[in-house]
């Protein structure tokens, strides 16, 4: 079995430099903002809201140019390239329209919508205007999954047979978790593992779930187990009541590669031989990046695709988005959550 590979890096000085605006002034738009001030030369320079106050608060806190209280105003400016759309998943096809409409690039934070038709409009506009939109599924952009999709295009592991993962944070006090459109935690968190497993087998053929709901019966708890047209299998646990360390691992008959926790973050991998103490190689992640700072590698990214003309990211297209969300839904249906 070959040893790892190195990662392909996105980087800050090979990316084009944009002027960014954000719709939405919440946790993850604050996370964003903050690692690419520290890690990246794209420019953050304006922010809209639409609860009075906030967006100002924001620009004085983040030091960003100016604050809009309405998104067309944002939308319309001329000296704006691209907007992160950090908005709730109830109010993303509005708001993704908005900016689209007056032909801004758009990445649009996950879950892109609770609504498979929803992210089908945004994907359709985005391609009408020829502007870039990607759903920000940014552990696809990681340093360490880079080197998992080398190691397994290079056939080291063999044919992949099993993809397994666990996303487990107790976040009973997340209020949005537990309202109409705020997201479901199989939607909000379940887009992770079903992301991880779908970039190594595709979607899967045959679904089987069940879980525990919490008082109003949307979901707290999932364990969902899929089986894919090669026969492959892939399962994984998430919940929103209880935290484990977040692992994850892939497999094939030569051998196999674990993460280190947690994997949807900058973390580690590790590839094995098969066997108990089989490990042969890790790389770790020592950019110092760590947890929500590996927000930048997307960004990054995203600036590159703009700057050669792509509608869509190659690592995580438009047709991949749409699937997941549309798998996050078939779970929920089998578990018995409430969506509306």
């Amino acid at each position: 079995m070959s040893k790892l590979p190195q990662p392909h890096i996105f980087k800050s000085e090979e990316s084009k430099k944009l002027r960014w605006g954000i719709f939405g002034a919440g946790w993850i738009a604050e996370a964003m903002v903050k690692t690419v001030q520290l890690n990246s030369q794209q420019d953050f320079v304006a922010i809209a809201s639409r609860t009075p106050g906030k967006a100002e608060a924001f620009a004085q806190k983040w030091n960003l140019a100016s604050s809009h209280n309405s998104y067309e105003e944002l939308a319309a400016r001329d000296d704006i390239d691209a907007i992160y759309i950090a908005t709730l998943p109830s109010d993303r096809l509005e708001v993704a329209l908005i900016a689209i409409n007056a032909g801004k690039h758009v990445l649009i934070e996950k879950p892109i919508t609770m609504d498979v038709s929803e992210v089908e409009q945004i994907y359709a506009a985005a391609k009408a205007q020829k502007v870039l939109a990607v759903e920000a599924m940014w552990t696809r952009f990681l340093p360490q999954m880079d080197i998992a999709r080398q190691v397994i295009a290079n056939g080291d592991l063999g044919e992949v047979e099993l993809v397994v993962s666990n996303f487990c944070q107790a976040n009973l006090g997340i209020p949005r978790l537990y309202t109409i459109g705020g997201g479901n935690p199989i939607i909000d968190m379940g887009i992770y593992p079903l992301a991880f497993s779908q970039q190594f087998l595709g979607n899967p053929s045959e679904i089987h779930a069940f879980g525990k709901l919490h008082h109003n019966d949307i979901d707290e708890e999932t364990h969902a187990f899929m089986r894919f047209a090669n026969g492959a299998r892939s399962n994984f646990v998430l919940s929103a009541r209880t935290s484990l360390p977040g692992w994850a691992g892939v497999s094939g008959p030569k051998g196999s590669i674990s993460f280190g926790s947690p994997w949807f973050t900058p973390s580690s991998i590790t590839i094995h031989g098969n066997g108990l103490t089989a490990a042969i190689e890790t790389w770790t992640d020592e950019s110092g990046m760590s947890e929500h700072l590996g927000l930048v590698h997307q960004v990054n990214a995203f600036a590159q695709y703009v700057d050669q003309g792509l509608l869509e990211a190659p690592i995580y297209t438009h047709k991949e988005s749409i699937a997941n969300i549309d798998t996050a839904l078939k779970i929920g249906a089998q578990i018995g959550t409430r969506f509306k």
